[in-house]
């Protein structure tokens, strides 16, 4: 069920810049397209990477006086070295052809509606009798 709710959100993230009758559209396709191709959990490895930041032997420092007191302040300069790790991963097989299926039903029932594949309501297009 997280699973579901994160994929839920990316696809609300993904659609941030559409018009409402675009989403309202995408809305209609969903339950066709989640029929035609359902969440498909799949558990695989994935190679990934985190940053370590590593000591270039260098230092920077700087002096500062207060009277007749001196401080030096020193701190390592360091680059950022990427290492690659393996971590197992449970992805939606079927995430991408859905979301390419919904997006061309949209854009299909878009371009009968509107006239575009957007669904820009500024170029509606009126049937003639």
């Amino acid at each position: 069920m997280k699973f579901l709710g994160v994929v839920l959100v990316g696809a609300a993230l993904l659609s941030g810049c559409a018009t409402k009758a675009y989403r309202a559209v995408e809305q209609e396709c969903k339950p066709a397209a989640f029929a035609d191709y359902p969440i498909n959990p799949v558990q695989v490895v994935q190679t990934r990477q985190r940053v370590m930041h590593v000591s270039t032997g260098m230092r920077n420092c700087f002096t500062t006086r207060d009277g007749a007191h001196t401080n030096t302040i020193c701190n390592d300069i360091t680059r950022p070295e990427y290492i690659p790790y393996q971590e197992r991963v449970v992805i939606d097989q079927n995430e991408a052809v859905r979301n390419m299926a919904i997006e061309s039903c949209a854009a299909n029932l878009c371009l009968q509606r509107y006239g575009n594949a957007k669904c820009k309501t500024d170029q509606l297009w009126v049937p003639v009798p």
